[in-house]
Order: structure tokens, then C-alpha cells, then sequence
């Protein structure tokens, strides 16, 4: 995470060993070394500059007891250890020699006691590293042999070097060995564990990028990777002193960190949208790319080209660090202000990420003890463990964030599904408005034209036809008769196509007004009586003027047969609007309907059924004693 700067600066931060001042006159006895020593007050140190000594003026150098303090400058050195060893016993003896932890170029010599100074052989390689543990060098001192010993090295440019020197017999370097790593067992195997989370991590995010195309998740792949490489190659190289275990302690686990933050700085501007909704946090985000992109190269420029490491300890531990710990300090309080819930689950992380590295650090510095013993509880004791402890609530805490994220995002997804639903049965209805609005205005345009241009012809000819027959009054003409009765049924039947045409009149008003005029003035001067009863209230409701159509035509249908057969000479309209229903009941005290008049008048009836179940309506009649038909349409 963005904060693994505060565990590298505690776990691989400075704490280079320290001893009082030394005897170096003391005489290591090599048959009295029960399994291993690491009594520093045998041995003394020159510091030179590389490469500057000649091999014959080692033994010439100013020694001197290790001090208190080895500064960090003996990194930039050669170093050159001289101790005593020798052997009271009766047989040949042989030990393993290690300068310390994390040394490389190391060559032995060998001189006796009291020789000149410039009497002193080189140790062969043959013999001197040992095929088991190539940080040591193999010793072999014959019977009562003493030797003074001289051995050139140079420290790894790593700030957790160990200059700690040890004698290890020969037969015990193998369990020595594994009982440095014992005690690192348990540690190793939480951060296998952690490895294991993270690699799920990595997993789960190329699956998500594989399923939604969400870039983001690559580059939280690629950070989880940088950590959990970090992870895995600290507790893997733990004591080698191979190549790359110099490698990596020298310069790849900073780099292999700076790309771990570049990636996830990357990771929260794209997770977050930090452009559109955080712009101020997406500069800091952005600038503290480039700035550590910056110093990754002039690290990577020293590192290379020159043997400087104070300057290279300075610029990882005081500068490059603290960048990573100003940018993380700044997120979490820039988050928790933030009333962002996605922003808060990312602080919270972060902010246990934070305490536990600084408790991490503080075991460090303080070498707090919880538990007593290196066993089981000792894991207590282990600075990483703590970090650990806040990584894996930092992954809690992102997984509960991108959980809530998920959520979120589906809520939107259904809302805009819904919008756009909403959206597409608007465009639609307005579509249905607009056919229908164009269908309204052809029908006005369409009876417009049918009042005017029809109309006035049809009303000419009927005209006609008056004014002839009354020139031609003493004289009947039987066609003339016929076409003045045509033209006044056209013109009828004319202005009734009209009535339904116009869109103005698509109301249920306008359909109970029309019949109302229609009965009144269809048997006015007619032996039939015509009474229409209105409801109380007409409902203020729209009617297509295709059923307006049927609905008037059945009634009219009704009304003319009636007048031809009922022999009645009064007729009752009930109009009744009631539960969205339209119920015009027509009521004659006639002779009613027989069988023989429903066969003879049957296909009437057939066309009022049938034009009214056109509508989604119903018909019925009744003829018990008088005649009733009832007319029932939806509205």
C-alpha cells in the first residue's frame, strides 16, 4: 500500500550493530568454540577506501576496536577485520569464518604471530567458501598452530548490515543455519499467508478487469504484485548472501516499493474518479507521480554509476519515503473530511496501515519485548508481523469499500435502466401523440373538406330539387321526389361522418349531446313521443371517434326501426355513465319483438351487435311486452 514506506523505513531502516572498545590482543582458541562464537571484543577494523590498498600493506593499515557507532560512510569502504586463532588441541581443527551478514569480495590471509609485516600468505579460493553457505570462509589450523587472520570484504550498500563476526565449527554451520531461520519460521509462514491473500487479490482484480473492462483493476493488480513480491522476497532471502539477495537489498526492493505506490496512486485516481470529483486530491495524486518518477531515476542513476550510499540512504530513508509518508498522511485527512463513503472505507485502510507501521517502528527503535520467549509467542516480538497486521486491514478495509462501490454501481445501473426505460416510453408515447395529432388533424382537415366541398354540393342539389318541385307543383315526377329525398338522407348521413371526423367532438359530452339532438329532431313531427333522460353528472372523459361512430350509428339504428315496425307512440332514451361504462338504454311502448320479427329484422340487429362488439361493447335486447335494447360501451 501507499504507507509500506513506514514499515520499510522500521524494518529495513538503520540499526547497524554496536559493540564497546576491544582487546585485540585476545587469542581465539578455537578447540574451546562449542558450536559457534561471536565475541566481537576479539576482533579489530581498518576502514579504507576501495580499491586504494595493496595487498601487501593489510597488515601495515591502522586497526583499530569496533567503536559504538559504524557510520553509514563504511559503506562507501573496503573493510578489513583482523583477529587471532588458534588451536591447543592435538589434531587439525577446522572452523567457518563469517566477517558478518551481507559482505561481498571476500578474500583471507593468513600471517604468524610476530612475523614481519609483509610475511603473510593469501588464503585460496579453493578452500576458502564454503559449499553450503557461501557467506563463510573455511579456517583449517593444524595442531597447536596460532595464525593472526586478515579478511578484505566490502559491506552490501544496504542499511540492515551485520558486522557482527563469528567462528562456527565446521559440523554445526548447517544447524546454526537453520536455527537462524527457525526462529523466523512462524514469520515466514503468516507471510506466506499474506502472499497467498494478495495473490488471491491479484486474481480477483485481472477477473474483474476481464468481465467489466475496468482499467483500474490492472494497475491494483500490478501494485498488489509489487507487495506481494516485496513480501515474499524479504522472507524468502531471508540470510542469503547471494547475488541477488544483494541485489534486492541494495536496489530492487526500492523500486520494486516506488512502483508499488506509482501503480496504486494510478489504481485510486481512476477507482475514485479523483479528475471529476477530487480535482484538488488528482493534482496532489498526479504531482506525486511525477515526483517520485523523479527521484526513482537519480536513485537509479547513483545506484549504478557511482559507489555512493550515503547519499543513496539519504535520498530512500529521508526522501523518497517520506514522500510516500507526506502523500498517504495527506489522503487519509483529505478523506476523512470528505463526507465520500468510498473515500472513507480507502482512509480507514490506510489509517490502519498507518499504526500499525508506526507500532512496527517502535519495536524496532525501543526493541520491545511482549513475549519472553522466541517460541510461538515470540511472533509478538517481530516488527513485520505488525505491518502485516495492517495490511490485511487495509485489504479488509478496500474489500468492504469496492463492496459498497459494487453496490452502488448496480443501484445506478437499475435507476438508469429504468431512466432510460422511462426515457424510450416517453419517445414512444410522444410518437403515439404525434400520429395521433397528425390522424386529428387529417380527420378535421378530411371533414373540413367533406362540410365545404361536399356539403355545399349536396345542399345545392337538395335545393334544386325544392325549387323545382314547387315550379312543377301541379306535376309529379316521381324521380324528382326520389332526389330530394336522397340528397336530404346524403346530407343527414353527410354531417353525421362529419361529427365523427372532427377531433373536437372526441368526448363523451359531445357523444350524448349528438344523440340527444339527433332523437329529438328525428321524431319531431311524428306520432312517436321521444324522451331522452341525461345522468346527473356526464363524465369529463375522451372517446375515440370510431366509437363514437358505432355507438351513434347502433342508436340510430334503433331509432329507425322504431319508427318503421314498433307502431309505438312513445320512446324513452336513458343515457347512464357509471363505472367507466356508457349504458344508453332505448325503450319503445310498442308492439316488442317477436321471433318472426327478429328473423325478419334480424340483420339490423346483427349490425347494432356487431358494431358494438367492434368496441369492446355489448348488446342486448329484451321483448318481453314492449321492446328494449340496451347498449353497454367501455369508456
Amino acid at each position: 500500500m501507499l504507507l509500506f514506506t513506514l514499515f520499510l523505513v522500521s524494518f529495513l531502516g538503520s540499526h547497524l550493530h554496536s559493540y564497546g572498545q576491544l582487546d585485540t590482543s585476545e587469542v581465539i582458541d578455537i578447540t574451546r568454540i562449542r558450536f559457534y562464537r561471536s565475541e566481537v571484543q576479539s576482533f579489530s577494523v581498518s576502514v579504507q577506501p576501495k580499491g586504494k590498498v595493496p595487498e601487501e600493506r593489510i597488515p601495515l593499515l591502522p586497526y583499530r576496536p569496533l567503536s559504538k557507532v559504524l557510520p553509514a560512510s563504511f559503506m562507501e569502504k573496503e573493510i578489513f577485520q583482523r583477529f587471532t586463532l588458534t588451536n591447543s588441541g592435538d589434531t587439525a581443527k577446522e572452523v567457518y569464518y563469517m566477517p558478518g551478514f551481507y559482505c561481498r569480495y571476500m578474500q583471507l590471509y593468513e600471517a604468524s604471530p610476530g612475523s614481519p609485516a609483509g610475511h603473510f600468505t593469501r588464503v585460496p579460493d579453493s578452500v576458502s567458501h564454503s559449499q553450503r553457505f557461501s557467506g563463510a570462509l573455511l579456517i583449517k589450523l593444524k595442531p597447536h598452530e596460532t595464525s593472526v587472520f586478515y579478511c578484505r570484504f566490502q559491506f552490501v550498500r544496504t542499511n540492515i548490515n551485520n558486522i557482527i563476526p563469528r567462528i562456527i565449527e565446521k559440523d554445526y554451520l548447517r544447524e546454526w543455519l537453520e536455527s537462524i531461520r527457525e526462529k523466523d519460521s512462524l514469520l515466514d509462514i503468516i507471510t506466506y499467508v499474506a502472499c497467498g491473500i494478495l495473490l488471491m487479490m491479484i486474481f480477483y482484480s485481472l477477473a474483474v478487469y476481464l468481465q467489466n473492462r475496468s482499467k483500474e483493476f490492472i494497475f491494483y493488480a500490478l501494485y498488489t504484485l509489487c507487495t506481494t513480491s516485496l513480501l515474499f522476497l524479504k522472507s524468502f532471502l531471508n540470510l542469503s548472501p547471494s547475488p541477488f539477495h544483494y541485489f534486492y537489498e541494495e536496489y530492487l526492493d526500492l523500486m520494486i516499493m516506488t512502483a508499488s505506490v506509482f501503480t496504486y496512486l494510478v489504481f485510486i485516481r481512476q477507482f475514485i474518479n479523483t479528475r471529476v470529483q477530487h480535482p484538488r486530491l488528482d493534482k496532489l495524486l498526479r504531482w506525486s507521480r511525477f515526483v517520485l518518477l523523479l527521484f526513482s531515476i537519480v536513485f537509479s542513476v547513483l545506484y549504478f554509476f557511482t559507489d555512493k550510499y550515503v547519499i543513496l540512504s539519504i535520498m530512500e530513508n529521508f526522501v523518497i519515503k517520506l514522500i510516500f509518508f507526506i502523500v498517504g498522511i495527506t489522503f487519509i485527512v483529505y478523506s476523512i473530511k470528505k463526507k465520500d463513503t468510498l473515500l472513507n472505507y480507502l482512509a480507514l485502510g490506510n489509517l490502519s496501515l498507518v499504526v500499525f507501521s508506526i507500532l512496527s517502528l517502535l519495536f524496532i527503535i525501543f526493541k520491545w519485548k511482549i513475549a519472553d520467549s522466541d517460541g510461538i509467542w515470540g511472533i509478538f516480538n517481530r516488527a513485520l508481523f505488525y505491518y502485516e497486521i495492517g495490511l490485511v486491514l487495509e485489504l479488509a478495509f478496500f474489500l468492504s469499500g469496492l463492496a459498497w462501490k459494487n453496490r452502488r454501481d448496480i443501484i445506478e445501473r437499475v435507476k438508469e435502466r429504468e431512466r432510460l426505460k422511462l426515457e424510450n416510453e416517453r419517445k414512444e408515447f410522444e410518437k403515439q401523440m404525434a400520429v395521433v395529432t397528425a390522424m386529428q388533424g387529417e380527420r378535421d382537415r378530411i371533414s373540413a373538406d367533406m362540410h365545404d366541398e361536399l356539403g355545399s354540393g349536396v345542399t345545392a342539389i337538395r335545393l334544386m330539387s325544392e325549387i323545382l318541385k314547387t315550379k312543377m307543383k301541379h306535376q309529379s315526377i316521381p324521380e324528382l321526389e326520389k332526389i330530394s329525398n336522397s340528397a336530404n338522407e346524403l346530407l343527414g348521413k353527410m354531417n353525421t361522418i362529419i361529427w365523427t371526423m372532427k377531433s373536437s367532438n372526441d368526448t363523451v359530452e359531445s357523444l350524448i349531446a349528438y344523440i340527444r339532438a339527433h332523437a329529438i329532431e328525428y321524431f319531431d313531427s311524428t306520432p312517436i313521443d321521444c324522451t331522452v333522460r341525461l345522468p346527473a353528472v356526464i363524465p369529463q372523459a375522451d372517446i375515440s371517434g370510431e366509437k363514437r361512430r358505432n355507438i351513434f350509428l347502433s342508436v340510430k339504428e334503433a331509432l329507425n326501426n322504431a319508427m318503421k315496425h314498433s307502431q309505438a307512440t312513445h320512446l324513452q332514451i336513458d343515457i347512464i355513465a357509471k363505472d367507466s361504462m356508457l349504458i344508453i338504454r332505448v325503450t319503445d311502448n310498442g308492439v316488442g319483438i317477436n321471433t318472426e320479427q327478429l328473423r325478419r329484422f334480424g340483420n339490423g340487429l346483427n349490425n347494432m351487435r356487431r358494431r358494438m362488439e367492434s368496441i369492446g361493447g355489448a348488446f342486448h335486447v329484451e321483448g318481453d311486452g314492449k321492446c328494449v335494447l340496451t347498449f353497454e360501451a367501455p369508456l
